[in-house]
């Protein structure tokens, strides 16, 4: 059962719901991303942004910064087949380097879970990897608890353990 309720990050900065006109936007904040981590991507694939696809990418912007995006985060709605519950699996969270520990991580993490109370889930699950110290505080402070060494999941209200 969620109990977590953060402070507000910095002024400015909102998270939303990404629509198809914002692909441009989340793909030009992958490559900042990419270059960041030394990754290199020969091909790209269209992101396939739809509130009525299995795919939900949540955008922080900052509207100080010309509504800069700041951070992504994309999610997938699931069905977990022997239990008969729906959840929210979230497989990607990225924040540029100069707005961490300014509360973006937690007003995309915030905005995940309103997407799986709207969706009528009973949890939200997230792959970290087990190095990412701030993710996992972040995700320890919005209720989640660890699976396994990647997988963190928190309840939703009225929902049934998924495990």
């Amino acid at each position: 059962m969620l109990r977590y309720m953060p402070k507000a990050p910095s002024s400015g900065i909102t998270a939303r719901l990404a629509l198809a006109t914002d692909g441009a936007r989340i793909s030009s904040l992958l490559e900042v991303f990419r270059r960041e981590l030394g990754y290199t991507v020969e091909t790209t694939v269209p992101l396939p942004i739809s509130h009525v696809g299995p795919l939900y990418c949540v955008l922080a912007e900052d509207h100080e910064r010309d509504d800069l995006v700041v951070g992504f985060l994309a999610a997938y709605r699931c069905h977990n087949m022997v239990r008969g519950v729906q959840y929210v699996l979230i497989t990607d969270a990225y924040v540029r380097s100069e707005y961490r520990r300014r509360g973006v991580a937690t007003l995309l993490m915030n905005e995940a879970l309103a997407l799986g109370r709207r969706l009528g889930c009973q949890r939200v699950s997230l792959i970290v990897d087990k190095n990412n110290e701030g993710m996992h505080a972040t995700a320890a402070r919005a209720g989640f608890t660890e699976h396994s060494d990647m997988l963190l999941s928190c309840e939703l209200e009225g929902g049934e353990a998924a495990r």
